[in-house]
């Protein structure tokens, strides 16, 4: 019975002619399955089997790396977990030029802080650099998503240890 009742209550939503963008998203309207244009908050008017309306919030969210162990230019280890404010710009390259935006921030947010990271010099990694190292690290960040309209901002470690010990389990 319950599965009657969600069926039910599916078809009247997709037969619903409005839909409605809220205050924290943007909206791509569609025609006939190809991008049309993109919509601001309000209430649209949608066709059903001929029109559709996709939303996707524009809220800054977290993007959180897992612990990272990187080897320097001088041979030291680096161990780190960093985060990183995301939002979406645009939502045409958010949403039909990459599958999952969210997981592709944040696997290049990962990419891009290790490589960087493995390449810079030693002496940027004093807690006394350490500001210019994260403003360059959230502008290489935002280079390489803006491709996928994201925007990144404020790039930060939460956990930062130079010549951390790495221990391997051999079994």
């Amino acid at each position: 019975m319950g599965d009657f009742i969600h069926a039910v209550l599916s078809s009247i939503e997709f037969l619903f002619p409005f839909r409605i963008v809220h205050q924290w998203e943007q909206g791509g309207y569609y025609i006939f399955g190809r991008f049309w244009k993109t919509v601001g908050p309000g209430c649209y008017f949608v066709v059903p089997f001929f029109t559709w309306l996709s939303e996707v919030s524009v809220v800054p969210y977290m993007v959180a790396t897992p612990r990272l162990d990187v080897t320097l230019l001088d041979g030291k280890n680096l161990s780190f977990y960093a985060s990183a404010w995301a939002q979406v710009v645009d939502y045409n390259l958010a949403h039909n030029t990459v599958e999952d935006f969210q997981a592709t921030t944040k696997e290049l947010v990962e990419a891009v802080i290790a490589g960087r990271l493995a390449r810079v010099k030693p002496s940027r990694m004093e807690p006394e650099n350490r500001a210019d190292l994260l403003r360059d690290l959230t502008e290489w960040c935002n280079n390489e998503t803006a491709q996928f309209g994201i925007s990144i901002s404020k790039v930060r470690f939460s956990t930062f240890v130079l010549n951390a010990r790495t221990y391997r389990i051999i079994n």
